[in-house]
């Protein structure tokens, strides 16, 4: 029970931690920084401008002991007015990937799979993928969420799948599968939005979010798994084939009838301790663990 109460409260830190990270930063620029704020801010930075205005003008009425004091006041006040001139406010935006139109059953995702396929009448290997399921109409609904992260189509050449498999421990891995950041349909809402809102500022800064369903789960890796030796000879880039199978009883992968493997190009397979703020898996880890 103390684990599972400490593990809530640190995923509730760093949820609040990331809130924050959008509500306020600091960006270098040059020798200098910048502030930052989230837009809902503005109101208030606006309200402490006219503050200082207001006391600008009071301050001609007052009598100051010396006219040193009475030129520090005043270049406070100016350098302070210069400070809140200068942040930079900045906004969200949420684009809503494809979801899934059936319940989520992580149960039913049983295994991973990876090997080498040889063509046919040639020696060349292709790289495979594959995701067992335990039954074959869940893996055809799978099917049909990844298809709709590609407008329909079975080769992905502009990588709108990702898939990632991130080696946690020395004998357990994390399968995640999600949709790309980078969707047409995706980046022609924020260039969208961006539009909009240069007609009001040049200067504010975009946060892209997004809303969508990442598949992932932890598998363990058996001693007889071919998923090092698969490491070792897949290169980032190479294309591959992604299956979706059942597993038999006796631990075989049959792949289901009438259900077309996908070409993918997206597939990063990297140690956990390697990962930073640029994976999408990064906080995904630091969160749930």
């Amino acid at each position: 029970m103390k684990n599972s109460n400490h593990k809530t409260l640190r995923q509730k830190i760093l949820l609040w931690l990331n809130t924050l990270h959008f509500s306020f930063m600091f960006r270098r620029k040059g020798c200098f920084f910048e502030i930052i704020l989230h837009e809902k801010h503005k109101n208030h930075i606006k309200f402490l401008k006219y503050i200082l205005a207001a006391i600008g003008l009071v301050s001609s009425f007052f009598a100051f002991q010396s006219v040193i004091i009475a030129f520090f006041f005043g270049l406070a006040i100016f350098l302070i007015s210069q400070f809140l001139e200068k942040i930079i406010f900045s906004y969200n935006s949420l684009y809503i990937q494809p979801m899934p139109t059936f319940t989520i059953e992580q149960d039913k995702w049983v295994g991973s799979v990876f090997g080498y396929a040889e063509q046919p009448n040639s020696s060349h290997q292709i790289p495979v993928v594959g995701w067992a399921l335990s039954d074959a109409d869940y893996a055809r609904k799978i099917h049909s969420a990844l298809k709709a992260w590609t407008y329909g189509n079975l080769k992905d050449e502009e990588k709108n799948i990702c898939m990632s498999v991130i080696i946690d421990e020395e004998n357990d891995y994390i399968f995640f599968s999600y949709p790309s950041p980078n969707r047409e349909t995706a980046s022609q809402f924020f260039d969208k939005v961006e539009k909009q809102r240069k007609q009001k500022s040049l200067t504010d800064i975009h946060h892209k979010l997004f809303c969508m369903l990442i598949f992932g789960k932890r598998f363990t890796m058996l001693p007889n798994s071919y998923l090092p030796r698969f490491r070792e000879r897949y290169q980032d880039g190479i294309p591959f084939l992604f299956s979706l199978g059942v597993l038999q009883p006796g631990g075989s992968f049959q792949k289901v009838d009438n259900l077309e493997d996908f070409m993918l190009f997206n597939l990063k397979i990297k140690d956990k301790k390697d990962l930073d703020r640029k994976d999408i898996e990064y906080d995904l880890l630091r969160i749930l663990g």
